[in-house]
């Protein structure tokens, strides 16, 4: 019996003692629960403390004015105290800095603008950018007031200047061809294209010079005027630019000693009335010249051109009036040049 009360003790023992280990067993293993539970939290809340910080917004208002109206931008979403860039962008892309700004504790900034007539009417931009959350950015639009019309507006007519003959002509120059000869001429514009002139003779001193007029409605750029006579051969040219205006004339060959002349003027004739010219020479000789007419004032004018075979000496030219009978004369002289001479 004393066995049998042994052995129901050390039961009660062991299921005492038991009982005390789950026990003990049951409290640790809650504890480690609980210990996970913070250990997640903290987790949790170190990831969201890591992750950025993105503004959240901005407003304009208003949204649409003109150049007397104050813009005012309001933009959240920003750090405590985080600093705050802020510009506008104006419809010619360009930029206008508004200021660098302190987010409130909040989050929050806001600022003002004002346009100017110069930066133009159109689609602006307010830009808020937090220098650790982001940035964020509103349209807005400034209209431009319509500009005042004449009544009666005047029609505008686009006038294009024309240079005047005097400045789109320039001479050929050249020389050393037969006296007398016939000398084709062509010119070469600025895109190559070779188009034939006129025919012109040399004077008896075998020189050649004539005037060459470039409409306005030609190609601007360099041009070639050409002669070359038909018996010697002789090829001479001139170069020059035309930019509205013909300049930087050169000629390969120009005439160095011009034919000489003597140009006749007198008045006194009836208007209009032919007039016969005719040359004295320096022995005695007489030699008929031209009939011209008299213009409307009564005066007549007439080239005496010289030939190389006339001799030095004095010359007379005369003229005669056929309706008025009005002789008139000059006289000058010729050793290589010609000089006037006066009674």
């Amino acid at each position: 019996m004393r066995l049998a009360m042994q052995g129901d003790l050390a039961n009660c023992l062991a299921f005492s003692g038991g009982g005390k280990m789950k026990r003990n067993h049951i409290r640790f293993t809650g504890a480690r629960w609980v210990a996970f539970g913070f250990a997640a939290v903290a987790f949790f809340a170190m990831l969201l403390s890591a992750a950025p910080v993105v503004a959240a917004g901005i407003s304009a208002n208003p949204t649409y004015g003109n150049f007397d109206t104050t813009y005012t931008f309001q933009a959240n979403g920003f750090q405590r105290n985080e600093i705050v860039d802020t510009w506008v962008g104006l419809p010619n892309l360009s930029a206008v800095n508004t200021g660098a700004l302190r987010a409130d504790d909040a989050g929050r900034v806001s600022w003002s603008f004002k346009p100017k007539t110069s930066q133009g009417g159109g689609e602006y931009i307010a830009v808020a950018n937090g220098r650790v959350s982001g940035r964020v950015s509103a349209k807005f639009n400034v209209v431009a007031p319509p500009q005042d019309k004449p009544s009666n507006p005047a029609k505008t007519t686009q006038v294009v200047t024309i240079a005047p003959v005097s400045e789109r002509t320039v001479q050929f120059s050249g020389r050393s061809y037969q006296a007398g000869e016939l000398v084709n001429t062509w010119y070469r514009a600025p895109n190559g294209v070779v188009t034939g002139y006129r025919d012109f003779y040399a004077d008896a001193w075998g020189n050649l010079a004539f005037n060459f007029t470039v409409p306005s409605n030609w190609m601007y750029g360099g041009y070639q005027l050409v002669g070359r006579g038909t018996r010697s051969g002789t090829t001479d040219y001139i170069t020059f630019s035309f930019f509205r205006t013909v300049s930087d004339v050169r000629a390969n060959n120009p005439i160095t000693k011009p034919a000489p002349y003597f140009d006749f003027w007198q008045g006194g004739f009836s208007s209009g009335e032919q007039v016969s010219i005719w040359v004295g020479l320096p022995n005695g000789a007489t030699q008929a010249a031209a009939i011209v007419n008299a213009t409307g004032g009564g005066n007549v004018y007439y080239r005496v051109n010289i030939l190389p075979s006339w001799q030095y000496g004095g010359y007379v030219v005369a003229a005669y009036g056929w309706k008025s009978h009005v002789t008139k004369w000059q006289r000058f002289s010729y050793f290589g040049t010609v000089e006037r001479l006066y009674p």
